[in-house]
């Protein structure tokens, strides 16, 4: 019996190494594949693994490619060009936006896209540097020590974490104006509840009513017009220096995306809002008048 476990531990040994082993020969395999064909690559994947995930072919697929950067010599050349767009994003990205022409009160209209504009932006930018020290930083520890991508790497992951301080701010105009125009209804009801306001007076319904269309009105415009400018002017500066980044890098997923999508949705909820208000609150006066 002794003899037979001291013959059974050396295969125990060799199953461990035999899977360690295995796991390489895949990746492998993978990595010839993607070199050669990659339809038949995916081909081959769903006919061995019988599941028609695309997630998971990806997953497979970043895995199989293990090299820190897909063009090394190319990279620090993409990494300047992203922190040269990085400045010109911070310095032009919600300067002098377009208003509308209704008099003086087009200043105070260019005024408020302006601040939407700022806090996208400056959003944006914030959001780029965390995921580039993020990345670099990953990267940099999947590299060899000896090769000379990990000097590149540490020499951009030292300057993204140099650069990060001065992109830490951030406006907060959006969320305030957001935060203000859902307030109005809550303090009007507040009001009317402690006797300042009162709301069951036919005038002063009206009067109010009409307010409120107007602050969302003015709301949704501000905001619907920063999130055009920041969307326009981000895709302007950093969608191509960050494509090519992302292609110097490889199998890094997508790049960041600015908040003007979510801004632009919400200021599209307050115009319906709006609508909506406007037609149940005259209602509303309508039956206690």
């Amino acid at each position: 019996m002794t003899g037979t476990r001291e013959l059974e531990e050396p295969e125990h040994h060799r199953v461990d190494e035999l899977l360690l082993d295995e796991i390489t020969d895949q990746l492998d395999r993978t990595r010839r594949l993607l070199m050669g064909n990659p339809e038949a690559a995916a081909e081959a994947a769903l006919a061995r693994a019988g599941r028609h995930r695309e997630a998971e072919l990806r997953i497979a697929r970043e895995l199989a490619l293990t090299e820190p950067l897909a063009e090394p010599e190319r990279f620090p050349e993409a990494h300047r060009l992203v922190v040269r767009a990085l400045e010109v994003l911070d310095r032009e990205g919600s300067r002098d936006p377009a208003a509308p022409a209704v008099g003086p009160l087009g200043h105070v209209l260019a005024l408020g896209i302006h601040l939407v504009a700022d806090y996208i932006v400056k959003s944006y930018a914030r959001d780029i540097v965390t995921k580039l020290q993020r990345l670099y930083a990953r990267r940099e520890a999947q590299c060899p020590p000896e090769r000379p991508e990990r000097r590149y790497l540490a020499r951009a992951r030292m300057e993204m974490d140099r650069l990060a301080p001065g992109f830490a701010g951030g406006g907060m105009a959006a969320p305030l104006l957001v935060g203000a125009g859902a307030a109005l209804p809550l303090l009007a009801s507040v009001t009317d509840y402690l006797g300042a306001i009162d709301l069951r007076n036919p005038y002063v319904g009206w009067a109010g009513l009409i307010g409120l269309f107007l602050v969302f009105l003015a709301l949704s415009t501000l905001l619907l017009r920063g999130a055009a400018v920041a969307h326009r002017r981000s895709r302007l500066i950093m969608e191509q220096p960050l494509a090519a980044l992302w292609q110097t890098v490889g199998a890094a997923g997508d790049p960041p995306k600015d908040r003007s999508v979510t801004i632009a949705t919400i200021a599209v909820a307050l115009t319906a809002l709006g609508w909506v208000v406007l037609p149940v609150g005259a209602v509303l006066v309508l039956v206690f008048d």
